[in-house]
């Protein structure tokens, strides 16, 4: 199970089109962030797969999917993500800053957008106080 409100709310965006992405949601409840590679620009988040999910696997093997945008006010101008799929299966997210800087850190206020052509335009809106 995902452990990131952060990733799950994109992904929740992102297989959010057509049928054949619909059905790959049900991949979700099998997923585990396995690792977070930040490079200063952006982060890399791979996943591991839990028994079952195989049953879940679409057709289209290496599906690349994005049309998420990311605003945050820690960002100077926003993000945007890339779902990419691997024999059928949730492989790995990319998430990359427009200005070039992403924080070390998974981002606390955000708002996701759908973006794509013809969309929903559904929005997640996030907005996490520290103290």
């Amino acid at each position: 199970m995902l452990k990131s409100e952060f990733v799950t709310n994109i992904l929740e965006l992102l297989l959010d089109g057509d049928k054949e992405v619909i059905n790959a949601k049900s991949q979700l409840k099998y997923l585990i962030e396995s690792d977070y590679e930040y490079t200063g620009s952006g982060v890399f988040i791979g996943f591991k797969h839990n028994i079952g999910i195989k049953k879940y696997k679409i057709k289209e093997s290496n599906l690349i999917l994005s049309g998420v945008d990311i605003k945050s006010t820690e960002l100077e101008i926003g993000a945007d993500c890339t779902l990419f799929f691997s024999d059928g299966l949730i492989d790995n997210l990319e998430i990359w800053s427009f200005c070039g800087k992403y924080p070390d850190r998974e981002l606390n206020n955000y708002e996701l957008t759908q973006v794509w052509e013809n969309s929903p335009e559904k929005k997640i809106i996030v907005n996490k106080t520290c103290g």
